[in-house]
C-alpha cells in the first residue's frame, strides 16, 4: 500500500508540473508536433510495428521501420519534455522516464505492445 501511495504521489507530482510546462511556448511546439505525429504512432501501434517501452518511449516491436522519422522525432521530442519535467522536478531524468512509462502501460489499450524490463514484449 506504501509503495502504490507514493507511485500516485509522484504521478500527481508529475502531472501537476506538466501543466505548469504547457505554459511554456517551446513546449506548446512539442505538443502540436506530437498532437500532427499522433494519429501515425496510433495506427502502427494498432498494426503491431511499434510498442512503448519501460523507458517511456516508441520501440520497433519486429524489423519492420516504417515511419522511423516519426518515431525518432517522438522519442526526441518526449525526451525534451522529460528533461525539463526532471529539472524542475530536480531529479533525474530516468526517474521520469520510468514514472511516465508506468502512465503509459496504465493507458495501453488492449492490443497495444509494451515491453517488460526483462526486454520481451507483450500485448497487453
Amino acid at each position: 500500500m506504501i509503495l502504490k501511495r507514493g507511485f500516485f504521489t509522484l504521478l500527481s507530482v508529475m502531472l501537476f508540473f506538466l501543466l505548469i510546462i504547457a505554459d511554456n511556448g517551446l513546449t506548446d511546439d512539442i505538443k502540436d508536433r506530437m498532437r500532427q505525429r499522433l494519429p501515425t504512432i496510433v495506427q502502427m501501434k494498432q498494426q503491431g510495428i511499434i510498442g512503448e517501452n519501460t523507458s517511456g518511449y516508441l520501440e520497433y516491436v519486429s524489423g519492420n521501420r516504417v515511419n522511423q522519422d516519426i518515431v525518432n522525432s517522438e522519442n526526441r521530442d518526449r525526451k525534451e519534455v522529460y528533461s525539463i519535467i526532471a529539472q524542475q522536478q530536480g531529479v533525474p531524468v530516468e526517474k521520469v522516464e520510468q514514472l511516465r512509462a508506468l502512465q503509459i502501460v496504465q493507458k495501453a489499450v488492449a492490443g497495444e505492445f509494451l515491453k517488460k524490463e526483462d526486454g520481451t514484449w507483450y500485448q497487453k
